[in-house]
C-alpha cells in the first residue's frame, strides 16, 4: 500500500522541486510579493470523522502556477494552472490500514484581480491586493477509482467484505465551467461566491460519471442536484491574517462559514460549513463541522454530518 501510494505521488513529488527551483522569470522585479508557484486550496492535514464511515487522517495537497509573465498579461491578468488531491488514510480504522483516493482536481482559469495597484478598499495589508478577483475557468474532478460496471463492484464488496468500505471505489467524474468571486469589504469580511456548469460531455470526462441506477440508493441523484453554488463569508480575512506577525501562543481567531446547494434545483439540497481557525504557536489550526452533502465524491449525493480537526497552510 504505501509503495501504491509512492506511486500516485511520485510525478507531483518530481514536478514540484523542479518549479520551486526555476529561475523567475524577467517580470518577477515587477511584483518581486507574487510567487510563480502558489497555494490553490489551503493544503491541510487532520482527523476527518464521517457518520457514514470510520474516522480517517484526511490530507489535501493543493498548487497552482502562473503560467504567463506579467508583461504579457498586464497587471490585472493572471492565467494559472492548478492540481489539488486529497487522500484519507485510514491508520487502525480499518483493516490494512489503506490509503484511499477520495479527489483529484486539475483546473485551468483565468484571474482579473480588481485592485492590482494597492491595498483593496477592505484592508491595509499590501498584500490584499490579490484579494479582489473574478476566476473564469475549466476544471475536471474525478476520485480516480476503478469500479464502474455492476461485476466491478460486486467483484469488489467480495474482496472488502463490507458495502461502506466498497462504496468508496465506484468512479465518479466531471468536467464543469466555474466562475469565482472573491471580494474584500472593509471590516477585514470576505466573500467567495462559486459558481460550477457541469457539463453533460467534458473534453476529459466525455460524460459525467456519477450515480447508476445499479447503485440501487433512495438518496441517488445527480451532483448538479447538491452543488455547483456556494457562498462562503470569513471574519478576518486570509490576506489579513496573513500579515500579522505574532509570538501569542494562541492568535489569529477567525470564523469561516460556507453555504453550498444544486444549481438544478437551488436550495432543496444545502450543505452548511462552519470553521473556526486560529494560530497555536506556529501551527495554524482549524475546528470544523459539516452537515449536507459532497463529504466523499464517491458518495457525494449523500447527506454526511462530518466533522474534524486540521492543520491548514494557506500560504508556502
Amino acid at each position: 500500500m504505501i509503495a501504491r501510494l509512492l506511486l500516485t505521488l511520485s510525478p507531483a513529488a518530481l514536478l514540484f522541486p523542479q518549479l520551486l527551483l526555476a529561475a523567475p522569470p524577467a517580470d518577477a522585479a515587477a511584483s518581486p510579493n507574487e510567487l510563480i508557484l502558489q497555494p490553490n486550496e489551503p493544503i491541510t492535514a487532520g482527523y476527518t470523522h464521517d457518520n457514514d464511515d470510520v474516522p480517517y487522517i484526511d490530507v489535501t495537497l493543493s498548487a497552482k502556477v502562473r503560467l504567463l509573465p506579467l508583461d504579457w498579461t498586464g497587471r490585472r491578468n493572471r492565467v494559472f494552472l492548478a492540481m489539488s488531491t486529497r487522500f484519507g488514510f485510514y491508520w487502525g480504522t480499518r483493516s490494512g490500514s489503506p490509503v484511499v483516493g477520495k479527489d483529484y482536481h486539475p483546473e485551468l482559469f483565468w484571474r482579473f484581480l480588481t485592485h492590482p495597484d494597492g491595498p483593496s478598499a477592505g484592508s491595509s495589508s499590501p498584500d490584499s491586493r490579490f484579494a479582489d478577483y473574478l476566476d473564469l475557468g475549466y476544471a475536471h474532478e474525478s476520485n480516480g477509482q476503478l469500479v464502474h460496471t455492476p461485476q466491478q463492484y460486486q467483484n469488489e464488496l467480495a474482496t472488502l467484505q463490507n458495502a461502506q468500505y466498497a462504496d468508496n471505489f465506484i468512479h465518479r467524474g466531471w468536467d464543469y465551467a466555474q466562475l469565482n468571486w472573491h471580494q474584500l469589504y472593509p471590516g477585514d469580511v470576505a466573500t467567495l461566491f462559486e459558481g460550477k456548469y457541469f457539463l453533460p460531455h467534458g473534453l476529459l470526462q466525455g460524460p459525467p460519471d456519477e450515480y447508476h441506477p445499479w447503485e440501487d440508493n433512495p438518496q441517488g441523484k445527480p451532483r448538479r442536484a447538491v452543488d455547483g453554488l456556494s457562498l462562503q463569508v470569513e471574519y478576518p480575512s486570509e490576506s489579513v491574517r496573513s500579515a500579522l506577525n505574532t509570538a501569542s501562543i494562541f492568535s489569529r481567531p477567525n470564523i469561516t462559514v460556507r453555504y453550498a446547494t444544486g444549481e438544478s434545483q437551488p436550495f432543496r439540497y444545502g450543505t452548511v460549513r462552519a470553521e473556526f481557525g486560529f494560530q497555536v504557536l506556529s501551527l495554524p489550526l482549524a475546528l470544523w463541522a459539516q452537515r449536507g452533502y459532497m463529504s466523499d465524491l464517491a458518495m457525494y449525493y449523500l447527506q454526511v454530518q462530518s466533522y474534524g480537526i486540521e492543520l491548514r497552510f494557506e500560504s508556502f
